[in-house]
């Protein structure tokens, strides 16, 4: 089939949204959810012009979701809309010569304003309401939400704003377990930190308040400061019910093993009961019920006296709206994470907005700035500063100086050494697997990790997948290669499976034992064995883009880039990769690629902050 008869068409009396398909900013769900509500503005005296402001502004709230947004932003969406590939050939067989800022974008102020009108007039009953309109129990009457020149779908508003309810509840409460003696946690306190820094200041409030959130880039100490709030506790009331959770399964282990490091300097007691705690995905922790509801929720709330997520910036505004749907009346929230990075893959940017944000909900927020895991001579954290300050000249001053010895940038075509290292580490890998031993296998496999911007490309993570797959291949007895599920191949999760227990981003190995080959995912809820005909949905894992690598870390981070023009190439980007590494760190672009990523931010729409402020 021609990719010319993959382009979607649309419906008669909506040929005028056609060029938006071929160019790729909507796609054919978009343009039934744009149907759909062209035929519910029949005869409602609505001029032609207008009507086709509101169909498109739909068509656009429906694409928003897909591309991490809560809502569309109708005053900046001709600006910061993407497309999903380079344009379809019409059926004629010629490439539209129009590109995303050629479309016919309404005038921003005029589409504002119209479907305002609209909206007061009441010519959008049962398609569109306003904010202060209840909530409807049940089924939705309305199909969107319009507030203040962002359109959502009307679940997505309702997932914001009970978030934002529920936050600013928690912000606002006093009410703890009656067990809980501050007076003792703050003793505890006392003899933990040694002076009264920023570290000190996240743990008084999170001892005192129901909501706190630990913010903070890598190695800022957040990991150290949340063992001590825990530790605090503990000596306070020494049967807390602590829950920990991530929002993928590797993310939950590095939390667990960060925690268990971070209690070398506590009371051996506190530090074994700690190191005992353990840690899960919030799925698990929500209770994935039938595949559609969580065992947890209003009416029956979280069994936990403290819950503590991971990697914030991770979390999807619908899943952040179930968790705290779930937290009982005297529940101590603990956010962590570090808003800088990328949001999440899914819809929202739930950390951003929180940390963004000027209300109740803000004063809950503590950020820590001071670097505690690296050295002054840390290129690591001296470029992550700088990318996060959208200092392109400073990131290249030191991607290039000698006296960094922890970063450097090579040129696409400069990658030969670099390959053959990872070559090398991955046959040790296949050994590991060979032997049936899955962590190590894995271990070996992550020393060095190549984590890309796109997936295709001469620079892109199917490519170098496909590099040192062919490079392993090459080096070790051909026969452990055979089949799909060869020996040694490490994979990737790319959804969640709640019957197996294996969520999006869980990375295992195929091991030889003595039931044949086997797939093992050490890390993941469910670490036992499985036959290679359980697994689902799942990817190879020698290499693999910057946005799953979100919650994970790697002893050598290769950072590999597009050329300049693309438009995923963004500050946020280029962060999240460069603070995935431990030890080393290679960016494997053009100055210009660099300096381009550093200026560019990414901005999604989203109305959280705003209704939090």
């Amino acid at each position: 089939m021609s990719r010319a008869h993959l382009t979607p068409r649309a419906p008669t009396g909506l040929q005028w949204i056609q060029p938006f398909v071929d160019v790729g900013v909507l796609n054919a769900v978009d343009l039934g959810f744009a149907q759909l509500v062209h035929q519910n503005l029949a005869d409602r005296s609505i001029r032609p012009a207008d009507q086709r402001m509101v169909v498109l502004a739909a068509a656009l709230a429906a694409r928003a979701p897909q591309r991490g947004h809560v809502a569309v932003d109708l005053a900046q969406v001709a600006a910061t809309a993407a497309v999903d590939s380079p344009p379809l050939r019409s059926q004629s067989g010629d490439i539209p010569g129009l590109t995303v800022a050629d479309l016919p974008w309404p005038d921003p102020t005029k589409w504002v304003k119209t479907l305002q009108t609209q909206l007061d007039k009441g010519r959008l009953d049962g398609i569109v309401r306003g904010p202060q309109a209840p909530l409807g129990l049940g089924l939705p009457v309305e199909l969107m939400v319009y507030d203040r020149g962002l359109l959502y779908l009307e679940r997505y508003y309702s997932y914001e704003f009970s978030v934002k309810k529920a936050l600013s509840d928690l912000a606002g409460s006093q009410t703890l377990p009656a067990s809980l003696s501050t007076a003792a946690a703050r003793d505890t306190l006392d003899e933990l930190f040694e002076d009264s820094g920023p570290q000190r200041a996240a743990a008084e409030h999170a001892i005192s308040h129901r909501l706190t959130v630990i913010a903070g880039g890598p190695g800022t100490g957040k990991t150290y400061t949340l063992t001590r709030v825990l530790a605090a506790l503990l000596s306070a009331d020494p049967q807390p019910r602590i829950g920990l959770a991530a929002p993928t399964g590797k993310a939950a282990s590095r939390m667990k093993d960060a925690i268990g490091e971070a209690t070398d300097e506590l009371d051996s007691g506190l530090a074994e009961t700690l190191r005992g705690v353990e840690a899960s995905t919030i799925h698990r922790m929500l209770g994935w019920n039938d595949g559609i509801r969580f065992r947890h929720n209003r009416s029956n709330p979280l069994p936990f006296d403290v819950v503590v997520i991971d990697e914030v910036s991770m979390v999807s505004l619908p899943l952040m709206g179930r968790l705290v749907e779930a937290i009982g009346p005297s529940t101590r929230v603990i956010l962590v994470g570090d808003p800088y990075q990328l949001a999440s893959v899914e819809a929202g940017a739930v950390l951003g907005d929180i940390t963004g944000s000027t209300g109740r909900v803000a004063q809950s927020v503590r950020t820590l700035t001071d670097a505690r895991r690296f050295t002054t001579d840390s290129g690591i954290a001296v470029m992550a500063e700088a990318i996060r300050h959208g200092d392109a000249d400073r990131v290249v001053e030191v991607l290039d100086s000698p006296a960094f010895a922890d970063v450097e940038r090579l040129d696409p075509d400069q990658t030969h050494e670099l390959l053959n290292s990872t070559i090398a580490s991955g046959v040790e890998a296949m050994h590991a697997a060979l032997d049936g031993d899955a962590k190590k296998a894995l271990a070996l496999g992550s020393a060095t990790k190549f984590l890309c911007a796109t997936r295709r490309g001469d620079n892109g993570r199917d490519e170098w997948q496909k590099r040192i797959e062919t490079g392993v291949r090459s080096l070790v007895d051909n026969y452990h290669f055979r089949g799909r599920w060869y020996v040694g191949r490490p994979i990737i999760a790319t959804s969640n499976d709640y019957v197996l227990r294996l969520f999006n981003g869980d990375t295992g190995v195929v091991v030889k034992s003595a039931n044949g080959r086997m797939v093992v995912f050490p890390d993941a809820d469910n670490s036992e064995p499985l036959n290679p005909a359980q697994i689902g949905e799942f990817d190879t894992w020698w290499a693999m883009t910057i946005h799953k690598s979100q919650g994970s870390e790697f002893p050598h981070a290769v950072v590999a880039l597009p050329e300049p023009g693309s438009p995923i190439l963004t500050r946020e980007l280029l962060y999240t990769g460069v603070t995935r590494a431990k030890n080393q760190v290679t960016v494997i672009a053009t100055e210009a690629a660099v300096r381009e990523a550093v200026s560019t931010r990414i901005r999604r729409a989203s109305g959280l902050a705003r209704m939090l402020s």
